[in-house]
């Protein structure tokens, strides 16, 4: 059943000052009036550009019972100091008072995926309540906790990292029982500093689990492989080594392969590049963990609900839009799913610039450039500061044309030009680089021809 409280009990927790009275039950949490149901009480946060304290009296209207606030305006209200941080202490007592269990899991890519694997095999066998969409900060983690009851099993908790500290304050309220890192690998390095820094904010999501909890080691990655070294709880090894082994992978079309697994033997999966294969790995040993039988078809459709990477035909073009995000890890991944999915002579990538990644930069880039003459492009068109870095990457590695564009719409014109039919296209770059203005760009002159 949902949970229950009191705004005293609200009002302890949260060392706030109560105005109203103390008795009255609230039975859920809202940040957002258009959203907000009977019987919740409203936190008002501060935004960059609105400010929830202009909504207090709307969420009255809509039938919150009371309002979290910094600014004290007479309304029967819970006054602190700081909104943010009373949903957060709020978000870790509520765990407390649970008896579900918390899988957390984190990671440089990958994170959002192996949540909907995770949560979709655990809910075989379990009541299961998982982070919404990408609701991974210091606000997303409280609110997906709130949605835990006393009938939920397991929580299914997913925790981005932007600067030094977040993942252990977020493992500080969620308290989980088992965690995951899917991969360490450059992403926010201008933030976290470098490699290792990545490395030790990520390894806190291990080093919180209690002695009889569960760390499940990548052992692709050497830098999760140490993490797994220096803690005290029960490791579980998935890869290309350990208790969950990789042995073969067969293209058997466009959508599926086969891949052989020990100790399961073989399963058919959607097709996807080689460095996310370790999450369905991981969604296996979760499986084994737990005694849940492994299902296919679960495993699919919990992949594909992600819709991260969406393909589809513009005119006579497959685009793969992977426009998301990115980071060095991710760019690979596109790349090498481009590859198993394009014949030669008809691979184009759009690449935008990948941020955040500090003093090694150029180098990445250089890097990426690298590794799409290693994945067998073709076409290259580049946008973005780095541009130019790439393709001195990609023009060694043998990429024939590689060209670089001022805008979106330049690129969108020239696709239309040169490519051949049947092309395939992978568009990416970070959110800040709006690589899917291309994408629409692509669409408007294609349906004016």
């Amino acid at each position: 059943m949902p949970w229950k409280y009191c705004l005293g009990d609200l009002a302890k927790v949260v060392a706030g000052k109560l105005q109203g009275d103390g008795n009255i039950e609230f039975t859920g949490v809202s940040i957002d009036t258009r959203t907000i149901q009977s019987g919740d009480v409203f936190f008002a946060l501060p935004g960059n550009r609105v400010d929830g304290h202009q909504f207090v009296q709307e969420a009255l209207k809509k039938g919150a019972v009371a309002v979290v606030v910094s600014k004290d305006d007479g309304s029967p209200s819970i006054y602190v100091r700081d909104t943010l941080q009373a949903i957060q202490k709020f978000a870790r007592w509520h765990r407390t008072n649970l008896k579900s269990q918390v899988f957390a899991i984190t990671g440089s890519c990958g994170k959002t995926t192996t949540k909907e694997l995770v949560s979709a095999v655990l809910a075989k066998k379990y009541k299961v309540v998982a982070s919404r969409g990408n609701y991974n900060n210091e606000l997303g983690c409280p609110l997906s906790l709130l949605q835990m009851d006393e009938n939920t099993d397991w929580g299914v908790i997913e925790m981005g990292a932007g600067k030094p500290g977040d993942i252990a304050e977020l493992s500080g309220i969620a308290y989980p029982e088992e965690s995951v890192i899917t991969t360490i690998a450059p992403a926010h390095v201008e933030r976290l500093g470098s490699l290792e820094g990545i490395a030790r904010e990520k390894s806190n999501i291990a080093k919180c689990l209690p002695p009889w909890g569960h760390f499940y080691v990548n052992t692709d990655n050497p830098y999760c492989v140490s993490v797994g070294k220096r803690i005290i709880a029960n490791k579980i090894y998935y890869g290309k080594k350990g208790d969950v082994r990789l042995k073969s992978v067969h293209k058997i079309s466009l959508e599926e392969m086969e891949v052989e697994i020990e100790p399961v033997g073989k399963l058919r999966l959607p097709l996807c590049s080689p460095s996310l294969l370790s999450n369905f790995l991981l969604a296996v040993a979760v499986s084994l963990k737990h005694q849940i039988p492994i299902d296919e078809q679960t495993l699919a459709d919990a992949y594909y609900k992600t819709g991260r990477i969406k393909t589809y035909q513009v005119g006579h073009f497959t685009i793969i839009d992977d426009t998301y995000n990115a980071n060095p890890a991710s760019m690979k991944s596109a790349l090498e799913y481009l590859q198993l999915t394009a014949v030669k002579g008809y691979r184009c990538a759009v690449l935008g610039d990948m941020l955040e990644l500090g003093d090694e930069s150029e180098q990445y880039h250089y890097l990426l450039g690298k590794q799409a003459g290693e994945c067998g492009v073709d076409i290259l068109f580049l946008y973005g500061n780095y541009a130019q870095e790439v393709q001195r990457g990609a023009l060694e590695a043998g990429v024939e044309f590689v060209t670089i564009c001022l805008h979106h719409e330049e690129i969108a014109d020239k696709i239309v030009k040169m490519l051949p039919p049947q092309s395939r296209i992978l568009v990416k770059g970070s959110r800040g680089m709006t690589m899917e203005k291309v994408i629409q760009y692509l669409k408007e002159k294609i349906m004016n021809e």
